[in-house]
């Protein structure tokens, strides 16, 4: 795990870089307000902390890279209007570099993944956008629309009882308890069930074995 993280560290230091360099060279060659530098400078720190802080959550890389590269782009912008264009390229080249080294992290799943600190995801089927996080300490649901992208159900391993596959006949939507009026509409197929206080989570998905096998590392690595 550790050989994939140093692998990756190429392309996140070119999403944290690429764009405040070029807007700082920018400036110097075509004559621009030498002030003007603080921004890029701005920019390469917000990088370099959010990359730094967000190591082991891979999974917001592209956004990540996608708003550091807009962000770039728009100031290369505002030192000649034929620039203007960089803030799509920046924000599009941020997201595709970013995404690849997610993708190199996470993908293929090993079990080697379950002894690093790395957190996982794995994408519900049928409900898009929402996704059960297993990280080295908590399991969180999350999506990023409706109630999923306000309220994030999330339960310590040391809270966690029996994770297992299970088998879904039909379609159904169901509570997510303990959680106002949260819903995961389960469709039919492979599901992981998870029991957590005060009830249990259900969440279709192919990946239950590879899920239970995961959870279960990480609580004993935990001690939970």
């Amino acid at each position: 795990m550790a050989a994939r993280l140093r692998a990756v560290r190429p392309h996140l230091a070119l999403v944290t870089a690429g764009g405040p360099v070029a807007g700082g060279v920018a400036t110097a060659v075509l004559g621009g307000w030498l002030p003007g530098l603080v921004v890029p400078v701005l920019l390469l720190a917000a990088g370099v902390a959010y990359f730094r802080s967000r190591r082991f959550r891979p999974r917001r890389w592209p956004t990540a890279g996608a708003v550091l590269g807009a962000l770039s782009g728009a100031y290369l912008a505002t030192t000649t209007p034929w620039l203007s264009p960089t803030a799509v390229l920046f924000g599009l080249g941020g997201w595709v570099v970013a995404r690849r080294a997610r993708e190199s992290v996470l993908q293929p799943y090993t079990p080697e993944l379950a002894d690093s600190p790395v957190e996982v995801p794995w994408q519900a089927r049928g409900a898009r956008g929402l996704e059960l996080l297993v990280s080295h300490d908590r399991i969180t649901l999350s999506g990023g629309r409706g109630p999923f992208r306000l309220v994030r159900p999330m339960v310590a391993l040391s809270g966690v009882g029996s994770v297992e596959q299970v088998m879904v006949a039909r379609r159904a939507t169901l509570p997510v308890p303990g959680v106002g009026e949260l819903r995961v509409t389960v469709t039919p197929g492979p599901a992981v069930r998870i029991t957590v206080p005060p009830g249990e989570w259900i969440v279709p998905t192919d990946h239950g074995r590879e899920i239970a096998r995961l959870v279960a590392r990480r609580k004993e690595l935990a001690g939970a």
